[in-house]
């Protein structure tokens, strides 16, 4: 595969899904610089991917506070001279509990967590790509974005939210060169989900790895015609 040599910024890098992300675009020759919040995530990363740490840029930042993302993406742009994509993959799952009974601190937490911290991001670095007139980027929503569950409310629109803020700036920045896109995953092929769902046949579940090649497809010039898509990355899930 030929050398990209792109700089890359990922959100929340230092997951499951963010570590087969970064490992992709390592791999293809690329700059990686990922975002953190507290010191374990990074020991984790480097634990479970010795290989790939000396390679990776971590930058600290609360991506739900906006001085946080400008103080990052600014640190990221004066150490690698411009970004090229933007993957945002921070966020989190809160489920279970009826709407009349959840509080207004978990709900809060859903917004701030899997849509505020996609809009910052975005916000913060659009202007940098326009600028450039070259940027892709990919957010994540999920499937649970798509329809309203009992019990997931919060869950379901921050999602939906993702992919709705995803159309929304595609049809904004399409004449500037920039593509931004999104993924829908399921159920991911993870040791928390797998813990957490013992009993599930494992075998229908999506391995990271492989959500990770759509993303770098849908960053690639290859996909330079796909713009405000929502893409379903399910599996057999």
């Amino acid at each position: 595969m030929a050398k990209q040599n792109r700089n890359i910024l990922i959100t929340g890098g230092t997951g499951i899904l963010g570590s087969a992300v970064t490992k992709a675009y390592l791999t293809q020759g690329d700059t990686v610089a990922v975002t953190y919040l507290f010191d374990n995530e990074v020991d984790r990363f480097k634990q479970y991917n010795p290989a790939l740490s000396e390679d990776v840029t971590f930058l600290f930042a609360d991506v739900t506070e906006e001085s946080e993302v400008q103080k990052t993406v600014q640190s990221f742009i004066t150490q690698f001279s411009h970004i090229d994509i933007l993957v945002n993959i921070v966020g989190g799952f809160i489920g279970g509990t009826p709407t009349a009974e959840l509080e207004e601190d978990r709900w809060n937490f859903m917004m701030d967590l899997n849509l505020k911290s996609v809009f910052l991001c975005c916000k913060t670095v659009i202007p940098y790509m326009t600028e450039r007139g070259y940027g892709k980027i990919v957010n994540v929503s999920a499937r649970a974005g798509l329809k309203g569950e009992a019990g997931l409310s919060a869950y379901c629109v921050s999602k939906g939210g993702v992919r709705t803020l995803t159309e929304s700036l595609a049809a904004e920045v399409m004449d500037s060169g920039i593509n931004v896109n999104a993924i829908m995953p399921s159920i991911m092929d993870t040791p928390a989900n797998r813990e957490a769902m013992p009993d599930e046949d494992h075998s229908r579940w999506v391995a990271p790895a492989d959500v990770a090649k759509v993303i770098c497809f849908l960053t690639s010039d290859d996909a330079s015609i796909i713009n405000g898509a929502a893409i379903p990355v399910y599996g057999r899930a």
